[in-house]
């Protein structure tokens, strides 16, 4: 991982130097930022023994997520990853290629084609996921309480429900 300049030295430093740019607010989306750093530093290391990149795994585990047969148009799977169509190309081709998705006709609409996770796909994306989710473990519970674990986790879940995304 990526020794970021400590946040803590970072903040003394603005508030040195720049002190009406320092708020809680400005605190808050920091440190938000930094951990979603870590977490995201975490996952890549946990996603490299399975040759995935954030990304793929991203699109695998939204598929994962569906109804049988695990299915969703590129333009489904696009919005809700918060993707470009154009990233979003580049992710299926590869998940293809290495025989994770499969592409077949959409029944409505003949200009495009529905993705769908693959038995293989399916077998990666568990075992994927139980590695970045031991990892997710470590990290946090190396640094936080059950408590507080539970307390952050309400707190957020909380807002981004209240603001719809």
């Amino acid at each position: 991982m990526t020794k970021a300049y400590p946040l803590d030295k970072a903040l003394e430093q603005m508030r040195q130097n720049w002190p009406e740019a320092v708020s809680v607010e400005t605190e808050l989306f920091l440190s938000m930022s930094r951990f979603s750093e870590v977490l995201d530093q975490s996952c890549t290391k946990e996603l490299e023994a399975y040759g995935l990149t954030n990304g793929a795994f991203e699109v695998l585990v939204a598929l994962r997520g569906c109804p049988e047969p695990r299915e969703m148009s590129p333009s489904d799977l696009y919005r809700a990853l918060l993707m470009t169509s154009g990233g979003m190309t580049k992710i299926l081709k590869q998940l293809e290629t290495d025989g994770l998705v499969t592409r077949i006709d959409h029944d409505t609409d003949k200009r495009s084609k529905i993705v769908r996770l693959t038995e293989a796909g399916t077998s990666i994306v568990e075992r994927a996921m139980e590695s970045v989710m031991a990892g997710d473990r470590r990290v946090i519970y190396q640094n936080l309480t059950k408590e507080e674990v539970q307390s952050l986790r309400d707190t957020l879940l909380n807002v981004v429900v209240k603001l719809g995304v």
